[in-house]
This record gives structure tokens, C-alpha cells and sequence, in this order.
């Protein structure tokens, strides 16, 4: 649970040196008020910097600082999470970024990234999840229905905290490439050991057959396995220089892959449009009677229609054309980066082979030098027996070490397959899907919708009328949008109270029955917040007339160049 107590900025936007402090968790429902530019939205704005570092609305950090004084912006945010008290400070000029813990300042990482993530952590949310439940407005709010599929998949794990699960896969994944090195280097002492028992017994052999071998003719065979030494150790430096040249050809697949994945999300929207405007275009070609007030369509307004929506589908066309051999150029980069990697992989496979084969003859010459004094009497060859006896106990290490390794190597296998997207999760997602797409028809009934919707396990929305007619988020008109919208945040707020895992008191909504919904559905709204238990509701709205529906009332005005609280009751 994440309780949200108290936030006090200064010196932020158009509050002055004095500053503000709004006790967030003290009334159930304040209902903010005051004309346009009077500070109502700072709050958003300082909410999400204070925790995020950014602005809820598009403003660029250094704009927050309030431009009459210039200085000493500071936001104080306190916070509990799961009954213990937390407290963040963050400021600009100077800058401040602070994390206290039951008045315990958390130690500071070197990196301002690692120290943000940390906070991340406390709380179980990151910034889309942050607005996707606990903020909804009309500024920058971005709905769960535009984004893409993955980033849905990702609010909807963060709310069923089951992303524990994809910070498991990244381990795991360390782990596997761990274990790989591992395996390799248990193959190459496997390979040694081969080496060293094939040479201690030829030792043996020599010594029983000889009493000593001429010197010179062991000398000739030192130079000739120097030499063959000396060519493989140069053919390994050209194997090195090989891999270097060829890892600058894949130095930019990160930066690739995200153009690929951000064309396909665009290539998603533009064909999303050209099927609305070719329904369009083809209802205003079918179609002389208007569907919601029932009156004849005047040719000149359907020749306009048509018209438009034809060189938007004209339009819409030439863009899919040109994307879709834009995305097909990277993908065949993608797959000539994937092609060197596979060089790569193949290079480095040589040089293991070129590394077996010169320790090979390092112990060899090794052997032959140790031969040049070797006499074939009984203290001899019993020391040979017995490193011998040493090099064959060494081999049952390193077998076993392999069987080991190659045990754990399945069991990881294993894991990989629970933590894929289609596993635990999949599995855990499927189960709350159902109780997931009857709250947000629970919602959507409310709120007086005709409609059903429901998400699959991909996240991919289904909207059909009691008609059984299908229909588009886009197709609906900004009304039904922020109804889905609404029931969409109210479910999710229910499915992490139901985990208690982002569950949280603060539900701040910006101007979001102002203009959208109509007047029926404005004071529906209204009753469900106001059937909302344990959570501090926070409106921001120009209609003073709903001030009657909340507990209390905060008025901000504007006075010169800074913004004041008037008669706040809270």
C-alpha cells in the first residue's frame, strides 16, 4: 500500500519563494478550482517531478523554475509505503535529490539513474504505471488503449507485481551466459587433461623402452614444435584482430532494433487510420442518412466527406508504402548484423581450437625436456605412474564438473521456458483477465455504455454493441474514449488494491469532466468516486457547481506573478 500524506513546492512554475502544501491524504475528496493560469495543474506537475524527476504536463525542467525568482525550486513529497515513512526532497538550482527513509537519508549510488530506479522500487511503480492509476488529465495523460501491446503488458504486470518475474529472466540470463563461459572453460581443461594423460603416458612408454634418448635429436624436435608454437599463436592474434573489426559492424543493433520496434508501432497507428477513413469513406459512399440523428446527409456534406476522407486514405496509403520499406531496409540490416554475430561466434570457436592446440604443445615440449635427464630406473618410472595416477583423478573432477554444469544448463533451460512471456505470467495474467474485463464492464455499464469490451491475453481489445457489432478504440467519439478510459483506471486501481501491490490512496483527476463526458455521465462519475473507499480523490475542474460532491474545496488565484490558495478547507 502507498500512501500518499503530504506534498510542499516552491519557487515551481508560478508559486512563489512561500510556497504551497496540499495534505493529500487528510480529506477524501477536494474538489480545485480558479481560473485559467492560477497554478490548479501545478500540483500534477510537481507530483510526477518530485518522483519522477519530470513534469506531468510537456514542460522542459529548466521552464519549471519559477522565472521571477529563478532559484530555488524544491519539491517535498512524504509518502508511506507499506506503513513506513518515506520522504523525497528534489530541487533545482540547486539541484536536489534526496530519498529519506524514517528521517535516514538512503545512501546516494554515483549514478543519479541508479538512485531514481531505487526509488522506483520503494514505490512499485514507474511513470506510465504512475499515470495510468493514480493520475488522470487532459494535459499529457496518454491512454492505455494508445499504447502499444508490450507497454500494455507492462502496466498490467506491474499491477499484478509480477514483474519480479522479468527481473528473474534478466538474472537468468546472466546466469545462462555464465554458465556457458562456464562449460566452455570445463571443456578446455577436459581437452587438457586428454592432452597431459596422452603425454604421460607416452613419457612412460619412453621410459621403459630407452634409458635415454639422444639429446640432440630431442633439441630438433624442440625447434620444430617451437615453431609450429610460434605460427599458432600468430594465427590467434589475427583471429583477435578479425572479431575486433567485425564487432564495430554490430555496434549500432541496439539503436536498430529500437527504430525497428518504434516503425512497427508507427506503422500500427498510420494503418489504424486508413481503416478508419476508409469505413468512413465508404459509410458517406453508402449512406444518405445520418446514424445518430436519423436526417438526410446533403449531397454537397457527403461529396465534402468523401472527398476528405479519400485523399486521407490516399494519404495513409503512400505513408504504409514508404514505412513498410523503410521497416523491411532494417530488418535486412538486423539480419546482416545477426550474420556477423554468427562470424563472431564462429571466430571465437577457431580460437578455442588454436588455444587447445598450443597449450597441447607447450605440454609436449614441456615432456621433451623433461626427457633429456630421464633414465629408465624405478624411482622414474614410478613418479611417472603416479602423476599419471594424479592426471586420471583430475579427469573424474572434470567429468563430474561437466555433469554438474550440464544438469544445471537443463534446469535453466526449464526456468527460461516459466519466465518467457507465455509462461508463469501468461498463466497468472490469464487468471485475472476474467476479473479484469468484468470490472471495466462493471464500470462501463456505469457509466451508461452499450457496449462490451473486453482484452485477450495479448492485451488486444474487443468492443462489441448489444448488436454484436465491432468496433475500434479510435472509431469512438472523445466521450465514449474517456469512459473507457475511466473504467480502465478504476479497474486497475480495484486489481492492485485486490494484490495490494501498487495499491494507493491519491487519485488525482485534471479537468476530465469539464469537456469530454456529458452532463449524465460527468455526475455518474462523480458517484462512483464518491463510493470510493480509503483513496484521497483529487479534482481539478472549472465547474464550481460540483463543489456540493466533495468533502472539501482548495480556490487558487493568481496575484501579480505568483499563485495563493484562497480559503482552502482541507
Amino acid at each position: 500500500m502507498i500512501q500518499f500524506d503530504e506534498i510542499t513546492y516552491k519557487n515551481f512554475l508560478s508559486t512563489g519563494n512561500t510556497g504551497q502544501t496540499l495534505f493529500l491524504s487528510r480529506t477524501p475528496s477536494a474538489l480545485i478550482t480558479g481560473p485559467n493560469g492560477s497554478g490548479k495543474s501545478t500540483m500534477l506537475d510537481a507530483l510526477c517531478f518530485a518522483v519522477f524527476n519530470k513534469p506531468y504536463r510537456a514542460i522542459s525542467k529548466t521552464q519549471l523554475v519559477n522565472s521571477v525568482n529563478e532559484k530555488g525550486l524544491e519539491v517535498t513529497l512524504k509518502l508511506r509505503v507499506k506503513g513506513i515513512p518515506y520522504k523525497i526532497i528534489r530541487g533545482v538550482k540547486p539541484n536536489i535529490f534526496e530519498i529519506y527513509k524514517e528521517d535516514n537519508l538512503l545512501t546516494q549510488d554515483a549514478s543519479l539513474r541508479d538512485y531514481q530506479q531505487k526509488l522506483e522500487d520503494i514505490i512499485g511503480l514507474n511513470y506510465k504505471s504512475f499515470t495510468q492509476i493514480v493520475i488522470l488529465g487532459t494535459a499529457r495523460y496518454q491512454s492505455f488503449m494508445d499504447l502499444a501491446n508490450w507497454e500494455r503488458r507492462g502496466i498490467i504486470e506491474e499491477i499484478l507485481d509480477i514483474t519480479v518475474f522479468s527481473r528473474m529472466n534478466a538474472i537468468l540470463k546472466t546466469r545462462d551466459n555464465n554458465l556457458e563461459l562456464d562449460i566452455k572453460d570445463t571443456d578446455y581443461n577436459k581437452d587438457l587433461n586428454k592432452t597431459k594423460i596422452s603425454a604421460q603416458n607416452g613419457l612412460i612408454d619412453n621410459i621403459t623402452a630407452r634409458s635415454r634418448e639422444s639429446v640432440d635429436k630431442i633439441e630438433e624436435e624442440e625447434l620444430r614444435v617451437n615453431a609450429e608454437i610460434k605460427l599458432l599463436e600468430e594465427q590467434l592474434i589475427k583471429k583477435d584482430s578479425d572479431i575486433e573489426s567485425l564487432l564495430l559492424e554490430i555496434i549500432e543493433e541496439d539503436k536498430l532494433k529500437n527504430k525497428l520496434k518504434e516503425g512497427e508501432y508507427q506503422l500500427f497507428k498510420v494503418k489504424t487510420e486508413l481503416t478508419s477513413h476508409d469505413k468512413k469513406l465508404s459509410f458517406y459512399q453508402n449512406n444518405s442518412i445520418c446514424p445518430e440523428c436519423d436526417q438526410p446527409l446533403t449531397e454537397e456534406h457527403k461529396n465534402n466527406k468523401i472527398s476528405l476522407h479519400a485523399v486521407k486514405k490516399t494519404k495513409y496509403s503512400s505513408i504504409i508504402g514508404t514505412a513498410e520499406t523503410a521497416i523491411s531496409n532494417i530488418q535486412d540490416n538486423v539480419r546482416a548484423i545477426n550474420a556477423v554475430k554468427e562470424k563472431v561466434t564462429d571466430i571465437r570457436s577457431d580460437k578455442s581450437k588454436l588455444a587447445a592446440d598450443i597449450n597441447s604443445n607447450k605440454a609436449y615440449l614441456n615432456n621433451l625436456n623433461n626427457n633429456k635427464n630421464v633414465k629408465a630406473d624405478a624411482k622414474s618410472l614410478n613418479d611417472a605412474k603416479a602423476q599419471l595416477a594424479a592426471l586420471k583423478e583430475e579427469k573424474k573432477e572434470i567429468q563430474s564438473k561437466s555433469l554438474q554444469q550440464l544438469e544445471l544448463k537443463h534446469h535453466l533451460e526449464v526456468c527460461k521456458v516459466l519466465l518467457k512471456d507465455t509462461g508463469i505470467k501468461a498463466k497468472i495474467i490469464k487468471q485475472y483477465l476474467p476479473v479484469m474485463n468484468k470490472l471495466i464492464n462493471k464500470y462501463l455499464d456505469r457509466m451508461g455504455a452499450n457496449y462490451s469490451f473486453n482484452l485477450d491475453e495479448n492485451f488486444n481489445e474487443s468492443i462489441k454493441s448489444r448488436y454484436r457489432d465491432h468496433f475500434s478504440y479510435a472509431s469512438f467519439s472523445e466521450g465514449e474514449k474517456m469512459r473507457i478510459d475511466l473504467a480502465l483506471m478504476f479497474t486497475w486501481r480495484e486489481i492492485a488494491k485486490l494484490k495490494n501491490s501498487v495499491n494507493t490512496n491519491l487519485l488525482i483527476m485534471d479537468e476530465v469532466g469539464d469537456s469530454s463526458l456529458d452532463a449524465e455521465a460527468t455526475d455518474i462519475l462523480w458517484d462512483i468516486i464518491g463510493d470510493m473507499e480509503g483513496t484521497n480523490v483529487w479534482v481539478i475542474s472549472h465547474k464550481y457547481q460540483t463543489g456540493d460532491r466533495f468533502k472539501s474545496l482548495i480556490e487558487f488565484y493568481k496575484q501579480g506573478n505568483f499563485s495563493y490558495i484562497k480559503d482552502s478547507i482541507v
